[in-house]
């Protein structure tokens, strides 16, 4: 009878391993930017997501979503005017979005106006710093 069940368990068990979340905690400027889109339940999505590919993954998620990508871009507005600057985090956000919106076209992504590329480009070219700077200077 053993080894039986042994055979059927082996049989039902998948041939690769489930993706687990990578451990990792969520990076303060992803939370972040996950509440200035208004989609803090997308986190959990995220755990799966290596830390260092966050920004690009997040970045693909907002180019397909232009409520999204609105609500992101005032943040960033916001932010280089208090603070003068960019978190390294949402440096790579825009870099990569700018990078999708002048290369060749990609299904499914439209690029934005000249008003929102402007603050992408911005975004770019922003001295980095770091959040606690930002969120630091929010607050006066």
């Amino acid at each position: 009878m053993r080894p039986a069940l042994l055979a059927v368990l082996l049989a039902l068990a998948p041939a690769a391993p489930a993706a687990e979340p990578s451990g990792n905690l969520l990076g303060g400027s992803l939370v972040e930017a996950l509440a200035a889109i208004q989609k803090p339940e997308l986190s959990g999505v995220f755990t799966y997501v290596g830390e260092k590919n966050t920004p690009r993954a997040f970045a693909d998620l907002i180019a397909r979503d232009p409520k999204a990508m609105k609500r992101y871009l005032e943040k960033i507005k916001n932010d280089m005017k208090v603070a003068e600057g960019a978190t390294a985090w949402d440096h790579e956000v825009c870099a990569t979005l700018v990078t999708y919106y002048n290369g060749p076209a990609i299904a499914g992504l439209k690029r934005p106006d000249a008003k929102r590329m402007k603050i992408l480009n911005a975004g770019v070219l922003a001295p980095v710093k770091e959040l606690q700077e930002i969120v630091s200077r929010r607050g006066r």
